[in-house]
């Protein structure tokens, strides 16, 4: 029974956010009703309200939905790192081209903007929490600030260029928006392990081998396999010093 309802929910809810999509487009967000939404998904007003308080959270669980719908196709693990998922970023963004030029416009965009944000933002979050996991070492601004950094970058960044009609190509932006907002640039602190060599071996049991010493490093120097905008001056680096060694 239990099932049945679940699956009954998830049929009314997304009844209603189809509906509120399709709304959106035809009429914009502003001017919408809740007896707008129900009659186009030919349901009831007391039907919306036990799913929803208000409009304005039926907007936050479209929006989670097209986020999901997203990190499906990167089997739910998201790497703001990587090229192919920036680009593909902005070919999604670009398949919700009419909706998200429709939602910046009037207060329904401000709404819509700030739920966007908080749901990117999540997202960085959870990457970012990710690359401390995998280290051991931890990023050497405070989280918050970073985590709002990265989801504002990204969404101001994809806002721009829809408003500005896409002027470049997905895969322009990425190696765009990978050039000055990688993770990869993102100041890190991690323990390097100094080992002692037989020469530097302690001559007294005294003399103890040293420490690891915390050093800051940068994404990049921690994650090797993070993959950045060719061109970007970092992988270059590393080439220039081994073609002066």
């Amino acid at each position: 029974m239990a099932r049945k309802d679940d699956r009954r929910i998830q049929k009314t809810r997304k009844a209603l956010r189809d509906a509120l999509h399709s709304l959106v487009l035809d009429r914009g967000y502003d001017d919408l009703s809740v007896q707008d939404i129900t009659d186009k998904a030919n349901l009831g007003r007391a039907t919306f309200y036990l799913h929803y308080r208000e409009k304005d959270e039926l907007l936050e669980d479209l929006l989670r939905e097209f986020s999901q719908s997203f990190a499906q196709r990167h089997g739910s693990k998201i790497s703001f790192s990587d090229r192919k998922v920036v680009q593909s970023m902005f070919e999604y963004a670009e398949d919700y081209y009419d909706f998200y030029r429709i939602m910046t416009i009037g207060k329904g965009g401000v709404i819509g903007m700030r739920k966007m944000q908080t749901i990117i933002r999540e997202t960085c979050a959870q990457y970012l929490d990710t690359l401390e996991a995998a280290s051991g070492g931890t990023f050497t601004v405070p989280r918050a600030f970073l985590d709002n950094f990265m989801a504002s970058s990204l969404m101001s960044t994809v806002f721009l260029w829809l408003e500005q009609d896409m002027p470049y190509s997905p895969s322009e932006m990425a190696e765009m928006f990978l050039k000055l907002a990688s993770p990869a640039r993102f100041p890190f602190s991690g323990l390097v392990d100094e080992t002692v060599s037989a020469k530097q071996t302690p001559k007294s049991k005294k003399e103890k081998p040293a420490k690891s010493a915390g050093v800051e490093k940068t994404g990049a120097d921690l994650f090797p396999q993070i993959k950045t905008a060719e061109g970007d001056g970092i992988s270059e680096v590393g080439e220039t010093e081994e073609k002066g060694s």
